[in-house]
């Protein structure tokens, strides 16, 4: 799915196409609009679940993007999302590449008058300590949230991750409200803050990590300058 294009002999850009199947790998974290009552979970925050090293369930906020965590372009995927029948996974048509956005695969809608097939994106993370996970999701807000992101990444690509050696250590900076016909939609506000070396936990050979206690902390990530990108990790980072 190379969307690297070269320019000349030396400098390449990077195209991503949000536009309008397979598996991925835990854990999985996703954004929440609205939170859940049931599950505990307050609006406007950041999901993890997977399963520990029992092999049992878990599902608890975690600080997510509100600390900061590099994202590996190289597992980008875009596409669509269609919700699975009751205990089944969600059906997903990924694109050929980030950079060719397919139409909708079919009008079919759901019994609410929405359509069955929504935007989806699916990206590894770096999500602090040590730790790393796929947010893979097809929500409104989450998918607008991350197409206003990608214009940023796709704008510093060529100056700044030196032809993909780098990462995007990504930010949020704040939530915005739509008011939709369906309900209000609270979208995270996404920002690059610097591009950094690939994080040991993102690498082919990444250590397993514990995932059965929630984060109660991470450190904050750098903030952005006008001057060029500081190529290190910050020291206090953890990734």
């Amino acid at each position: 799915m190379s969307a690297f294009v070269k320019q000349g002999k030396q400098k390449m850009t990077l195209t991503i196409d949000t536009g309008d199947t397979g598996g991925s790998k835990g854990p999985w974290m996703s954004w929440t609009s609205n939170g859940s009552a049931m599950k505990g979970f307050k609006p406007k925050s950041w999901v993890l679940r997977g399963k520990d090293a029992n092999d049992e369930k878990f599902e608890h906020v975690i600080p997510a993007f509100e600390n900061g965590c590099v994202m590996d372009l190289d597992t980008l995927q875009l596409g669509w999302m269609k919700d699975g029948a009751t205990g089944q996974a969600p059906e997903k048509r990924w694109n050929p590449s980030i950079s060719q956005a397919t139409p909708r695969p079919d009008d079919s809608k759901k019994q609410s008058g929405a359509y069955a097939w929504s935007a989806a994106l699916s990206v590894r993370c770096a999500i602090g300590g040590g730790q790393a996970a796929t947010w893979e999701q097809a929500a409104f807000g989450a998918y607008d949230a991350f197409s206003k992101l990608s214009k940023q990444i796709a704008a510093e690509w060529a100056e700044k991750s030196e032809n993909g050696r780098l990462l995007p250590l990504v930010k949020q900076t704040g939530v915005e409200s739509q008011t939709l016909q369906s309900g209000t939609s609270n979208k995270p506000v996404l920002t690059v803050v610097q591009w950094v070396p690939r994080p040991d936990c993102l690498k082919d050979d990444a250590p397993v990590i514990a995932t059965a206690q929630a984060e109660t902390t991470t450190p904050a990530a750098a903030t952005a300058s006008a001057a060029p990108a500081d190529t290190r990790i910050p020291e206090d980072a953890e990734f």
